[in-house]
């Protein structure tokens, strides 16, 4: 053993024993006050060593001891430890009352950046039952149990360590004409020990990077501040290598030891064991008159370079911590300006409004140089530190303003920078993230400086489970650089650069439900399409489950169009949004399909009717209820494409066996009801003034009530509209198409036949193996063997007709039945009238082969 360790030895064991002679509730109370200051490092050194043999201490304090040695080693990020702490002193159960509650919120956070999700979901619970006030801890149970939301666009960017690294502290980086201001701790070869009160880490300087290309800077993405031109492109390859493929990432179980940066020997990560990170990169400090003998810390440039704002302790104390109490003896943050003149910076000055009651640090400028954005802890907050805004008019700063409580949380708001599009980036250890400290991102108003968006977590692998902050980018993100500890933990900070290889948004969830508008019951595997509104070439198709849904991920902060079409429904198109969704929250959308049972009069003498529109909201539309063998015949008549219930429509329902007629009026919700005799055929008509008249036919139900037959009846019900269904209809079936009429002696095919041919046309698409004949009558009226010529070319019509839609001829037969097939008694000599004859000059089609698949 070296002389150097056996006095350490030494002096180590004499402490010892000194400390346990005295009265250990005198120990705590000096562990107290260094926990109250801020003095995180010497205050665990206290505690561990007290409750070693807390002798003559209550159960209080060694309960209240333990606490602030577990908040203690989570300050100084070393979460190892800190979940020993947590996990031994409430593993005990112990009532916790006022601020201790925030214990169980504490662990939470350490667990999420230990990896230990599940876990931290149990304590976020216990702490949200314990209080009213803070319900965060709901939304991150949300997010813990579903990780894979900021995570699932990883592979989006490449993150890479830089070579200006140090075994210190080096973060917050700023583009300075064509190089880099960065803070470090590194002594450079200072003869000075220096060390926070906080974590026992060295102070900070600002040190430069005078040149980008030193490290393989292919685009800074932004405007060199001090410079004319942006920095130059550089294709050469970078001298890092690929986070996750080198011993810069985390440690596992499975891996060896892995020792820190100098420090205090209980904080795990931080003692000097034979480990030394020299720069590969050589930088030097930034100027002599910025930086003293005490903290200097993050710093913004006036876009011209012409000035300097940056953050400093300036006076002889500790570390200039945020959040510190008003009579601790540790001295304020603050921010001071300087001037680039006679080749450095002078007239150092404070802004007016720091205070000795509270602190302020971590600037940046917009792009015209008009608003800062910095971090403090002064009253009239949300809690921890808040980031704020002051207007630069005339050279005088406005009084701050709190950017409010879209930003800010009852955690710790720091790190801000602001690109130039005005898009505000900070970190957060209190809006829910992949643990401690995440970039965050929020759209601004460039004229109010104000939030005008959601707050956004930018996901891994620009987020860890580790410290995420100081970013610096582009308005596109397409490359830039961060401050991470993901490295080591602690407070080993360093400098990482990104380059974006993929989408900028990654994608966001969305659980599609596709429903019968009637009955409400979901669709059994509906295909429909989707797109980015605006842009055909991102159409994509998908098919829902046997429930009727289907999750999507959809790139994210866009507007969507859903095309829904099927046979017997109105086609739907509807739109969706994902700008304002939950990143790990899945969004919803339901989708109903209406029937397709629209019966327009064209005999309207308004307009001729080969040239006449029917508006929307001019359409009357007879929705039926219930079930088609029921002696109780019901339903709807709305109007319009939202299908609107309408009232003073009159209804006429027409017994066609006995010409008997049953009307009525519908009331608000639009019903009616008739009593109907099942073997005979209906007219129901829809009449108000101002719209089309809606006429259908209800046909009469079979005497032979089969199960196959009464499933067709639904299927062939005018309410349904659908023709075609291979799980209900064999070979040899002949299926009607409602609707195809013919005027007398004509063979051409009304608009209002084509309509129902469209139907034929989407059960021959959906069904690509199945072959038909299609089979047409006419009435019995006239010459027999010129009703057979006229029906067979009225077959051929149908068949010509579905060719021009893409459908193969080789698939269709046409055959002319004349009037050899009545479906009712009119026959030669019998007097029927013209709504009877019309039956009769109708088209089937014919199942003559189905090969499914």
């Amino acid at each position: 053993m070296s002389l150097r360790r056996l006095i350490l030895l030494t002096y180590l064991t004499t402490a010892t024993l000194a400390l346990f002679a005295q009265n250990t509730s005198k120990v705590f109370q000096k562990a107290n006050t260094q926990f109250e200051t801020l003095g995180y490092a010497k205050a665990i050194e206290l505690y561990e060593t007290a409750l070693k043999k807390p002798k003559g201490a209550s159960e209080e304090e060694i309960v209240k001891a333990k606490l602030n040695l577990a908040l203690s080693y989570k300050s100084v990020k070393d979460y190892a430890n800190a979940e020993r702490v947590y996990r031994d002193v409430l593993s005990a159960n112990p009532i916790l009352k006022g601020d201790d509650i925030k214990a169980y919120r504490h662990f939470a956070q350490v667990l999420s950046s230990n990896g230990k999700y599940p876990e931290a979901n149990k304590y976020w619970q216990k702490f949200n039952e314990l209080q009213e006030q803070d319900k965060r801890g709901i939304e991150f149970i949300k997010l813990n149990s579903n990780r894979e939301a900021l995570e699932r666009n990883a592979g989006s960017y490449k993150i890479e360590y830089v070579g200006i690294n140090s075994s210190s502290a080096d973060f917050s980086p700023v583009y300075y004409k064509k190089g880099l201001v960065f803070v470090s701790g590194r002594s450079a070869n200072s003869g000075i020990r220096r060390v926070f009160n906080w974590d026992a880490s060295s102070f900070l300087d600002l040190f430069y990077l005078e040149d980008l290309k030193a490290i393989g800077n292919e685009s800074s993405g932004a405007s060199a501040i001090g410079s004319s031109s942006q920095a130059p492109i550089q294709k050469t390859a970078p001298a890092s290598k690929k986070l996750g493929n080198d011993y810069y990432t985390p440690p596992t179980s499975n891996d060896t030891k892995t020792v820190g940066r100098k420090g205090n020997e209980y904080i795990t990560g931080s003692k000097d064991l034979d480990y030394e990170e020299n720069p590969t990169i050589p930088t030097e400090k930034f100027s002599k008159n910025l930086n003293s003998k005490y903290h200097e810390g993050p710093c913004a440039f006036f876009h011209d370079g012409s000035k300097i704002i940056f953050t400093r302790n300036s006076q002889i104390g500790g570390g200039g911590i945020f959040g510190q109490k008003k009579n601790a003896t540790i001295n304020r943050l603050k921010l001071y300006t300087a001037e680039f003149e006679d080749n450095d910076w002078r007239k150092i000055k404070e802004i007016p409004f720091n205070s000795n009651d509270y602190s302020c640090g971590h600037p940046t400028l917009t792009i015209d140089d008009k608003i800062m954005y910095f971090v403090s802890d002064m009253p009239g907050g949300y809690g921890g530190t808040d980031i704020w805004m002051t207007h630069y008019n005339n050279g005088e700063w406005t009084k701050p303003q709190n950017l409010g409580g879209t930003v800010n949380t009852r955690g710790n708001e720091m790190f801000p920078f602001i690109d130039e599009r005005g898009n505000l980036y900070f970190s957060s250890d209190f809006h829910p993230g992949l643990g401690d400290l995440d970039i965050f991102f929020i759209p601004m108003n460039t004229a109010t400086g104000m939030p005008s968006g959601k707050v956004r977590n930018l996901g891994a692998p620009l987020n860890s489970n580790k410290d995420d902050f100081g970013i610096i980018t582009d308005s596109e993100r397409r490359t830039g650089f961060l401050s991470s500890n993901r490295k080591r933990g602690g407070t080993d900070d360093d400098i990482y650069k990104f380059t974006r290889l993929g989408t900028l948004y990654g994608c966001r969830e969305v659980v599609v439900n596709i429903y019968d508008n009637e009955t409400k019951k979901p669709f059994d595997r509906i295909r429909f399409e989707y797109e980015i509104k605006g842009n055909t070439s991102s159409r994509e198709s998908a098919i829902t489950s046997s429930l009727g849904t289907i999750k999507l991920c959809l790139e994210a902060d866009n507007d969507f169009s859903f095309i829904v079409k099927q046979n017997g429904f109105q086609a739907e198109t509807v739109s969706f949004s994902n700008k304002d969704a939950s990143d790990y929250e899945s969004s919803k959308l339901d989708i109903y399909l209406k029937k397709e049972i629209v019966l327009v009069d064209k005999n309207k003498k308004s307009k001729p009717a080969e040239t006449k529109t029917q508006t929307e909201s001019d359409i009357l539309v007879a929705r039926r209820n219930g079930n088609p063998v029921s002696t109780i015949f019901r339903g709807i008549v709305t109007a319009g494409k939202d299908s609107t219930p309408i009232a003073g429509v009159k209804i006429k329902f027409i017994n066609q066996c006995t010409g008997t007629v049953q009307e009525m009026i519908t009331g608000s919700d639009g019903s009616y009801e008739f009593k109907r005799e099942l073997n005979c055929d209906y007219i129901l008509e829809s009449v108000k003034e101002n719209f089309g008249k809606s006429s259908e036919l209800v046909p009469k139900v079979e005497e032979k009530r089969s199960i196959i037959n009464i499933f067709r009846k639904k299927a062939l019900a005018p309410s349904v509209g659908s023709l075609f269904d291979t799980k209900l209809y064999k070979v040899g079936d002949v299926v009607k198409l409602d609707n195809i009429y013919y005027d007398s002696d004509s063979y051409k095919i009304r608009k209002d036949a084509a309509r129902e041919l469209e139907k034929l046309v989407r059960t021959m698409q959906k069904n690509p193996n199945m072959i038909i004949e299609i089979r047409s009558h006419t009435d019995t009226r006239g010459n027999a063997l010129d009703n057979l010529n006229l029906s067979q070319r009225r077959a051929n019509e149908v068949v010509d007709f579905l060719v021009d839609k893409g459908v193969a001829r080789a698939r269709m037969r046409g055959v002319g039945k004349g009037e050899s097939e009545p479906v009712n008694s009119c026959g030669d000599g019998v007097q029927c009238t013209e709504a009877e004859h019309q039956r009769n000059r109708r088209t089937e089609f014919k199942i003559l082969s189905i090969e499914r698949k």
